[in-house]
C-alpha cells in the first residue's frame, strides 16, 4: 500500500523532471536549472491525466467496446439479434434449442421483466471473458421458449479500464484495497 502511494508520487515527479529538462536544455538550449515549482505542478498534471477518463480514449479496446454497445441502440429485429449473436460465433438458426428450454428461468416478481399477464422466461447465453471486456446475453420469451416467442434480446458488456483505484475493502471496513472500475453501456 506504501509502495503505491510512493509510486504515485516518485513516478510522476521524475518524468515531470525529465520533460522540463528536455524543454530547457534541448529545445531552449538553456543551462538554467530546473525549477522545483515546476516540477512539482508537472507532476501533478501528469496523475492527473493518469487518472482522466478521457485518455482511455486513446485505446482502441474502448473504441470497439463503444461500437459494439451502440448495437442495444437497433429495434428488436432478427438483424439485432443476428448480429448480436455473432460476438458470440452463433446465429438465431444455430443456437441450441433444446438446451435453452432446459435452463431458462421462469420470471417471477423479484425480476425486472416480470409482468402478471403471461408467462415470460429468461435465458442467460454466455459470458465471455477477454483481457478487457465482458460480455452477457440475456434473452427473453414470452408464454413459451421458442424463437417465435423472443421478444427482446439484452446484451451487457462491461469493458476494464486495467486502472486501479485505492479504496477500502468494504463499507464498514478501513482495511486500504486496491479495485479497478469497469465501463458499461448502460
Amino acid at each position: 500500500m506504501l509502495t503505491y502511494i510512493f509510486l504515485l508520487i516518485f513516478i510522476p515527479t521524475i518524468l515531470s523532471y525529465l520533460i522540463l529538462k528536455f524543454i530547457y536544455r534541448i529545445l531552449f538550449k538553456s543551462k538554467k536549472k530546473v525549477s522545483k515549482f515546476l516540477v512539482f505542478i508537472g507532476s501533478i498534471g501528469l496523475i492527473i491525466f493518469y487518472y482522466t477518463p478521457y485518455s482511455f480514449y486513446v485505446e482502441p479496446s474502448y473504441w470497439q467496446f463503444r461500437r459494439i454497445c451502440k448495437l442495444n441502440e437497433l429495434p428488436n429485429d432478427e438483424y439485432k439479434y443476428n448480429k448480436i449473436l455473432g460476438y458470440f460465433d452463433t446465429d438465431l438458426e444455430s443456437l441450441d434449442w433444446k438446451k435453452i428450454k432446459k435452463d431458462s428461468v421462469l420470471l417471477t416478481t423479484g425480476y425486472l421483466e416480470y409482468t402478471s399477464q403471461n408467462d415470460r422466461y429468461m435465458y442467460r447465453y454466455k459470458d465471455n471473458y477477454n483481457q478487457r471486456t465482458n460480455k452477457a446475453l440475456f434473452l427473453f420469451f414470452n408464454d413459451s421458449v421458442e424463437l417465435k416467442n423472443l421478444y427482446k434480446m439484452d446484451f451487457e458488456l462491461f469493458w476494464d479500464d486495467k486502472r486501479k483505484y485505492l479504496t477500502t475493502e468494504s463499507v464498514a471496513s478501513y482495511k486500504p484495497a486496491l479495485k479497478s472500475y469497469s465501463v458499461t453501456c448502460r
